[in-house]
């Protein structure tokens, strides 16, 4: 009986071992986003989906830690993917900003990084109300905006453009440190004319006020950029999406004026993994997400404004070999 006991334990913990041994070689890799209600996020899962309808070999578990906090994670080896702000990489690099404080090991695992390609799906947009009489960034000379909440980045952006345009925030323009959220009810009692708002296409806080009011998009132009980037640090990692009439017509259902042309502002985020990541597996995690990208637009409004001619725009950190030879077959590198 005891024989038989022990060969029976002996069998079970061959078994344990060998599924052990397959779990750590299965190509399960963690990629870490930046909240369940981002963008990003949206897209880890799509990209998830993706993967594994078309391949065996590999499978994407999507986290949410943040982007600092991901990037630490990556850099100390507990995940295989995460997302970072171009400008704040370089913050990183250079152990500054959030990470100011990190660990000398830290640091010099961030200069090891690599990215297998970037996104900007949400963006920086501008509305006014349609009876305030602006009609273009220009026209803000005057009136009142709100450029985001106390101590956020927007208000920086939005004060770098307003300056740009040789308008002095607080003097020429009256800017309010206000959430959209509050901005679009004072918009509603005309005690404000015009907010910054950040996210895709459509917004949802754009779309619900275009139900009770008329507004109209304005935007920064590509003529002022370069005056812009002299208002801002790392000015020449932000740039303007051109987003159609159309599109904003089929967005809001009419709802919301706009030019022919309009412009968003955004910097890249970057997906960025260890540099010893294999060429092959860099190559397929890249060219699955990319080939499938009408599939996984289709699955968030969120994801309306991703663009494959952006995909190696803008990055802060080196392609991976293995994601530059995709975008090298494609033909949107050399």
């Amino acid at each position: 009986m005891n024989a038989k006991l022990t060969l029976r334990s002996l069998m079970t913990a061959a078994i344990t071992l060998s599924l052990s041994t397959a779990l750590a070689h299965a190509d399960d890799f963690v990629v870490s986003a930046t909240s369940q209600t981002s963008d990003d996020y949206a897209l880890a899962v799509a990209w998830s989906n993706a993967i594994a309808k078309q391949s065996d070999d590999n499978r994407l578990t999507v986290v949410d830690n943040g982007s600092v906090n991901g990037l630490r994670q990556l850099a100390a080896g507990r995940l295989d993917i995460a997302v970072i702000g171009a400008p704040h990489y370089l913050d990183a690099v250079n152990k500054r900003g959030n990470f100011s404080e990190d660990p000398d090991r830290l640091t010099e695992a961030y200069a090891d990084l690599k990215s297998l390609f970037a996104i900007s799906t949400s963006a920086g947009q501008y509305v006014v109300r349609e009876d305030s009489g602006i009609e273009s960034f220009a026209d803000l000379e005057g009136h009142s905006l709100a450029i985001g909440r106390p101590g956020g980045n927007a208000g920086r952006v939005s004060s770098a453009f307003l300056e740009a345009y040789d308008l002095k925030p607080g003097e020429n323009v009256d800017t309010q440190y206000i959430d959209y959220t509050d901005a679009f009810n004072q918009m509603s009692n005309g005690r404000l004319d015009g907010t910054f708002v950040w996210g895709g296409l459509p917004q949802a806080a754009i779309d619900n006020a275009s139900r009770t009011m008329k507004l109209r998009f304005i935007s920064p132009d590509d003529a002022h950029m370069e005056a812009f980037r002299e208002h801002i640090t790392a000015g020449e990692h932000y740039r303007l999406k051109a987003v159609s009439q159309e599109d904003i017509t089929e967005a809001y259902e009419k709802r919301v004026a706009s030019g022919e042309t309009n412009n968003f502002w955004s910097f890249p985020y970057m997906f960025v993994v260890s540099g010893d990541m294999d060429d092959d597996t860099a190559y397929d995690l890249t060219k699955t997400l990319w080939e499938n990208l009408d599939a996984i637009k289709q699955t968030s409004a969120a994801l309306n404004l991703l663009r494959l001619d952006e995909a190696t725009t803008g990055l802060t950190a080196d392609l991976h070999p293995g994601a530059a030879r995709y975008f090298r077959e494609i033909g949107l590198i050399e």
